[in-house]
């Protein structure tokens, strides 16, 4: 007896009040814990799939409907232009705004990219679908169909040299083509360019390319093969990139079915011209840069570059002329342009450095009152680059077509 009750109180100091103390603390930091973060927690880790779809409709509903502003959208995203900026903010449109969007099948990312796309590579539709935002090969006589006659053409392109240095890296080719020993891959590739891409786009580099199928070329005129020119992939389409007429041509087919063709160095500048043409707010546009790439922006000799500009000709041509037309918008803008512009940036600053408190602070019940809209805390958390809002119009769609969508996968 003696021994039982000597060892109860030390078993009950060692085991039962670290864990008594334990439950209090959890008890308390809940109770005081925000209630946005508590519903937030609740709602995500529950089982079902919608529970993360209706906690964000009931927190981010657009608080700005106009009867003028337009739905009808299709975005041609060229690779590593910051399409993923863009095209969050053009998710987050679609989704407050109940969009029909032409989406890839399953949990794919790709609308058949770098293929032109098919009706098997997206999810059926009984009605015209509103917008198009995820990765597709432009080809008028393919998406004219099944968007409304209204339907405003949208892309982003970026200046080839610094396009190049970016693809190069994010697909890998130096290490794929085994180049990691080299000096400078970059400057390697190109001076032996022919034979490094035969090792890309051969079929023994495949289970080491992401997305990418054999014969395909990331650092050839990729801008051009995204806004859909025929440049002879894959192996049945005409390669139009040696006949300089047929690519002034399509260059100019491109100026007519376009509303707008942002250009990435002046990222602010389009945005305001995206809100003009689609008679949006400043609250629809406001971003967060998302997937920014790091790799060396060192100069290289001007012989270096040279060599891409052959390479991949009809790209430099594509930047010229658009690059052109978008400065000579900013300059016929005027000075009713530039006080929008500012205006613009001025609201960026106020909503990112809100933004960032709110994520320092977890405080998403917060509100930021500006002259054009008010910004809530919740909205800062929507708009940052770890919501997959792709997914979140998946599992909306999944919800609404309720049947089983045939699986279909040809590149990812």
């Amino acid at each position: 007896m003696y021994a039982i009750v000597m060892v109860a109180p030390r078993f009950i100091i060692r085991r039962v009040i670290p864990v008594v103390i334990f439950l209090i603390c959890i008890i308390l930091l809940t109770r005081h814990l925000p209630v946005d973060k508590r519903d937030r927690t609740l709602a995500v880790s529950d089982n079902s799939a919608l529970d993360e779809v209706k906690y964000w409709e009931e927190r981010v509903s657009n608080d700005i409907n106009t009867s003028s502003e337009r739905t009808n959208f299709v975005f041609i995203k060229c690779m590593k232009c910051a399409t993923q900026t863009v095209a969050n903010a053009l998710r987050r449109f679609a989704f407050t705004h109940r969009l029909n969007v032409l989406l890839p099948r399953d949990n794919n990312i790709y609308l058949g990219w770098p293929y032109l796309m098919d009706k098997v590579d997206y999810r059926p539709s009984d009605k015209k679908f509103n917008c198009l935002i995820e990765h597709a090969i432009y080809s008028r006589n393919i998406m004219k169909p099944l968007f409304p006659s209204d339907t405003k053409y949208i892309t982003i392109i970026r200046e080839p040299w610094s396009h190049f240095q970016s693809t190069f890296y994010y697909f890998k080719v130096h290490v794929i083509t085994d180049m990691n020993n080299a000096l400078d891959p970059l400057v390697e590739y190109l001076k032996q360019i022919r034979k490094y891409e035969a090792i890309y786009k051969h079929h023994n580099s495949y289970p080491y390319r992401y997305c990418i199928p054999d014969g395909f070329s990331v650092t050839k005129n990729l801008l051009s093969h995204c806004l859909g020119m025929p440049l002879g992939f894959p192996e049945n389409r005409t390669d139009t990139s040696h006949n300089e007429a047929s690519v002034y041509s399509y260059l100019k087919q491109l100026d007519g079915e376009f509303g707008l063709v942002m250009i990435m160095e002046y990222f602010d500048e389009s945005m305001v011209f995206l809100k003009k043409l689609m008679r949006w707010s400043f609250k629809d546009i406001v971003y967060e840069k998302v997937n920014v790439g790091n790799y060396s922006t060192e100069p290289y000799p001007d012989y270096i570059k040279d060599i891409h500009k052959k390479w991949s000709s009809v790209d430099y041509l594509l930047y010229d002329h658009f690059r052109k037309k978008m400065e000579l918008k900013i300059r016929n803008g005027g000075l009713e342009f530039q006080n929008e512009l500012r205006q613009f940036k001025k609201i960026l600053r106020e909503v990112n450095r809100f933004c960032k408190s709110v994520k320092q602070s977890s405080r998403l019940t917060a509100k930021l009152t500006l002259r054009e809209f008010t910004f809530s805390g919740h909205e800062c958390a929507f708009m940052a680059e770890d919501v997959n809002h792709l997914d979140l119009l998946q599992k909306r769609s999944d919800a609404e077509l309720k049947g089983k969508i045939p699986s279909y996968k040809r590149t990812c």
